[in-house]
């Protein structure tokens, strides 16, 4: 069973993968007692804990209490987290992606906060897992997945930014998937996991070698449902970058660069589409 990170400032920020440039604004957050917004949102993580809420509603929300939210309630999802029997190994690295969310939003906007706040909800309230190379939300099925009965349990997987998409990886994380939910869920079997990305567009295999990484990533999965127009996710994942006003000023090094802009460029719309893979 894991231990609890060490107390203060110093564990907690261990525990989260916080790096370095962040670390100062974190520790200024936790510095006295919560104020009255953080004890809210504190309430309503405890009370979403273990539960399939979805995340909360983004309008009028306050991002920084809710980073500081979640820097008070990490000790609470590890001891929950240990409850469930999850490895602290797979607890560190589900955790640690709050520290590389921090890092992402230093990098697109220059400062501290996190604007994908609202994604972080899932990791905080016991919904979402990594397992290596890929992470795993447990949830039940809502739109209709082939071969799946209504509410049946099912796993979206999700592309941390940590690497590569090898396909070794993703075949020692795709078949740790099913043993993990068994072991720490066993009230909710999973068979079936779903990908929505524009990584599965069908656009994209066309304009890259049929060799590479995420051509193959692509391939494992079987498409279903109706693919969406999704302006801006290919280029916000490839260049972090939201601002649309600037694409003659990215880069075109590589031919994934080459083909997100070329298709803006020809008055293309990148999409989001949705697959399906039963598990090992």
């Amino acid at each position: 069973m894991p231990s609890l990170p060490a107390q203060g400032v110093a564990g907690t920020l261990d525990l989260l993968g916080v790096e370095p440039a962040d670390q100062a604004d974190c520790a200024k957050l936790l510095a006295g007692a919560p104020g009255p917004a953080v004890a809210k949102l504190l309430e309503v993580l405890a009370t979403r804990l273990g539960t399939e809420a979805g995340p909360p509603s983004r309008p009028g929300q306050d991002e920084l209490a809710w980073v500081e939210a979640y820097l008070r309630f990490a000790p609470e999802i590890f001891r929950w987290h240990a409850a469930r029997g999850v490895p602290e190994d797979i607890s560190r690295d589900t955790l640690a992606d709050f520290g590389r969310n921090l890092a992402i939003n230093r990098r697109v906007h220059g400062c501290f906060g996190m604007d994908t706040w609202p994604w972080l909800s899932h990791h905080f309230t016991g919904q979402l897992y990594q397992l290596g190379r890929l992470q795993y939300l447990i949830h039940r099925t809502q739109d209709p997945v082939p071969g799946l009965r209504a509410g049946e349990s099912v796993l979206g997987i999700h592309i941390p930014e940590s690497g590569s998409l090898a396909p070794g990886p993703l075949d020692r994380s795709l078949a740790a998937a099913r043993p993990f939910f068994a072991g720490c869920f066993p009230e909710r079997p999973v068979r079936v996991a779903t990908c929505a990305s524009w990584l599965l567009d069908p656009y994209l295999p066309a304009r890259l070698d049929p060799g590479s990484n995420i051509v193959r990533f692509a391939r494992r999965f079987t498409p279903y449902g109706q693919s969406v127009d999704a302006a801006t996710d290919a280029v916000y994942f490839t260049f972090r970058t939201r601002n649309m006003g600037n694409l003659p000023g990215l880069p075109r090094e590589t031919s994934l660069q080459r083909a997100v802009l070329e298709r803006i460029d020809d008055g293309g719309t990148w999409q989001i589409g949705y697959g399906y893979l039963q598990l090992p």
